[in-house]
């Protein structure tokens, strides 16, 4: 009986490492398949677009269909790299929208990689929430908000500016902004500008051009564009108590996921 055993064992000892190689080997392809896949959504995508601008390729829900991420869009494309779909992925049974909150996180991302240092800040002395709003100083609207910014202060909201002057690059709108974010005190001719008053020219190396090249790549068409921390955008002018009560709700709504 114990030689039987032992035999048994041996044998099983030997089959061992071909038994492994079989299981592994499956294991070990998949990764291969993957990034031969992944080659060819990069190189098909790069037949539309310039070279170098995806930001990443991942496997979707979907077998065979690979998420693209360019920039803060993203785009669904088959394995072969042939075809190309735009537009929201749904889970029909979930109803989970697989889409927007990655859209949004890469939106928020680009606007954080700008730095505070290169926008126009008006910060509460505490902050409870912050927003960061494409503005045009000649935009009436965005005139309107700015001249409540205290009561935006005053509810906690830190009010962070990027610029869009939506006549272009070159437009007197676009000259004011780099006036404004070439002076000295950003904030005090932030507000001069926005009240109307004619500021003496500046010009230095500013970030203006890639603002609006920024708010061209996130969908912004209009002033003011205010996007929240997630990246999602409320577009318009939302009076300061609304807006603080849109930014507890989905605060509310966030704590309780």
């Amino acid at each position: 009986m114990k030689r039987t055993y032992q035999a048994a064992l041996r044998r099983g000892l030997m089959l061992l490492p071909i038994a492994t190689l079989f299981t592994v080997g499956p294991v070990m392809g998949e990764p291969t398949k993957q990034n031969a896949e992944i080659q060819k959504v990069r190189e098909g995508v790069n037949k539309i677009l310039k070279r170098g601008n995806i930001s990443s390729v991942a496997p979707s829900k979907i077998n065979g269909l690979y998420e693209v991420m360019v920039g803060p869009q993203l785009y669904y494309v088959s394995a072969d790299g042939r075809y190309l779909l735009s537009g929201n992925m749904y889970d029909i049974e979930t109803r989970e929208d697989l889409t927007t909150p990655k859209v949004s996180h890469a939106k928020a991302e680009a606007i954080e990689a700008v730095g505070e240092a290169n926008m126009v800040v008006f910060a509460p002395e505490k902050t409870k929430h912050t927003v960061t709003i494409f503005t045009d100083i000649d935009c009436g609207y965005c005139q309107k908000l700015h001249s409540e910014i205290k009561d935006y202060n005053d509810l906690g909201i830190s009010v962070r500016y990027l610029m869009f002057p939506r006549a272009g690059i070159g437009s007197e709108s676009f000259d004011k902004a780099i006036t404004v974010l070439c002076s000295d005190d950003r904030n005090d001719a932030m507000t001069r500008s926005k009240a109307g008053e004619k500021l003496a020219k500046k010009v230095c190396d500013n970030p203006v051009e890639q603002h609006w090249a920024l708010g061209k790549s996130l969908g912004v068409n209009g002033t003011p564009a205010i996007f929240l921390k997630s990246g999602d955008l409320l577009p318009g002018y939302i009076p300061a108590q609304r807006l603080s009560a849109i930014l507890q709700e989905l605060e509310k709504n966030q704590s309780q996921k």
